[in-house]
C-alpha cells in the first residue's frame, strides 16, 4: 500500500526526462491513449479521411488491443529509465543544457534524420526476426491478432517483442551526441507513427517522418516512392510476409518484400487528379529502386492473380 501511495505520488507528466520509470510511464500512457482516442474516435468523424481496410474489425478487437499496449508501454518506460541511470552515470553520449545557435539547431535536424533512419532499418530487421517461425508462433503472433488494425494496435504486442523493438532506443545513445529532450521528444513521437500506421485510413500520402515532411513541403502530392504510408503497414497485417519497413519503402524495395499490388494502386483512395499524379511519381519511383532490388512495378507485372489493395483481382 505505501509503495502504491509512493508511486502514486510521483505520477506527473513533467519533466520531460529524468523523472524516473512513473513520469516516464505516465507520459506513455497519457499520450498513447489520448492520440489512439483521437486518431480512432474523433478524426475520422470530422474530417474526411480515406480508408483503405477490406474487413470489418471484430468485435472487441480495439479493447483488446488498447489492453495489450499497456505492458510494451511499460517496457518502454522502463527503457526511458534506463537512459537517464545511462546519462546519470556518464555512461552514454547523451547530453543536457540549452540548444541555442543555429548550428546547434542545425545539428539537432541531422539527429532527427538519423534517428529516422536507424529507427526505420531496425525496425525492418528485427521485425523481420519477429516473423521467424519461433518467435512469430510465441511472440509476434499476438500483434497480427488483429487483421483489420486500429490506432490502439500501434503497441499491441508481446512484452518479449517490446524489449526486442525498443532495444534502440538505448543502442542510438552509444552511436552519437543525442540530447536527452531530444531523445525523449523523438521516442514519444515515435509512439504517434506506431498508432498512425494502423489507423486504418490515409490523412495524408505519407507518414510524417522528417524527410516526408520535406518532400511534402517541396513537391505536394507528388509522392518519393522511397516514403510509406498507412496502407503499407495496413497491407502488411493482410500479407505477413511482405511489407516490415516503418517510415521508408527502401528495405522492402531492396529486399524483395514490397506486395506488387502496392505501388500499382496506392493512391486509389484519392481523388482521380491527384491519384494519377501520385500513382506517376510512384511509379517513376519505384522503377529506379527495381533497378537495384527486387521491388516496384517489374515485380509486379511478373505476377498474376494478386488481389490488390483496393480488392480487385489483376490477372
Amino acid at each position: 500500500m505505501e509503495l502504491a501511495k509512493r508511486a502514486l505520488s510521483q505520477i506527473s507528466l513533467v519533466p520531460l526526462y529524468g523523472g524516473g520509470f512513473w513520469v516516464a510511464f505516465t507520459q506513455l500512457v497519457v499520450f498513447y491513449y489520448s492520440v489512439g482516442a483521437l486518431l480512432h474516435s474523433v478524426l475520422p468523424r470530422v474530417i474526411p479521411v480515406h480508408g483503405i481496410q477490406q474487413q470489418q474489425r471484430k468485435k472487441g478487437e480495439v479493447l483488446r488491443d488498447a489492453l495489450y499496449s499497456i505492458g510494451p508501454l511499460a517496457i518502454k518506460a522502463g527503457v526511458w529509465a534506463a537512459v537517464e541511470q545511462l546519462h546519470a552515470r556518464g555512461l552514454s553520449l547523451t547530453y543536457t543544457g540549452r540548444v541555442s545557435g543555429w548550428t546547434a539547431w542545425a545539428y539537432v535536424a541531422l539527429c532527427v534524420a538519423l534517428l529516422d533512419y536507424l529507427h526505420d532499418t531496425w525496425f525492418y530487421w528485427t521485425h523481420r526476426l519477429l516473423h521467424w517461425k519461433p518467435l512469430y508462433v510465441h511472440v509476434h503472433y499476438i500483434h497480427h491478432k488483429s487483421k483489420a488494425p486500429s490506432a490502439f494496435t500501434g503497441y499491441s504486442f508481446h512484452v518479449i517483442e517490446a524489449l526486442i523493438v525498443f532495444a534502440n532506443e538505448v543502442l542510438v545513445c552509444f552511436m552519437f551526441p543525442l540530447h536527452m529532450g531530444l531523445h525523449r521528444a523523438y521516442h514519444l513521437y515515435t509512439t504517434l507513427i506506431h498508432e498512425g500506421g494502423h489507423v486504418g485510413y490515409e490523412l495524408a500520402p505519407f507518414l510524417p517522418t522528417l524527410a516526408g515532411v520535406v518532400a511534402l513541403a517541396c513537391r505536394g502530392l507528388q509522392p518519393c516512392a522511397a516514403l510509406n504510408t498507412v496502407q503499407h503497414h495496413d497491407m502488411h497485417h493482410r500479407y505477413p510476409t511482405k511489407h516490415f519497413s516503418l517510415y521508408f519503402t527502401h528495405w522492402d524495395r531492396l529486399c524483395g518484400t514490397l506486395h506488387p499490388a502496392y505501388d500499382r494502386d496506392l493512391f486509389h483512395y484519392f481523388p482521380p487528379k491527384a491519384a494519377a499524379a501520385a500513382a506517376a511519381g510512384a511509379g517513376a519511383g519505384a522503377g529506379a529502386a527495381g533497378q537495384g532490388g527486387k521491388g516496384g512495378q517489374g515485380q509486379a507485372q511478373q505476377q498474376n492473380g494478386v488481389k490488390t489493395a483496393n480488392g480487385v483481382k489483376h490477372e
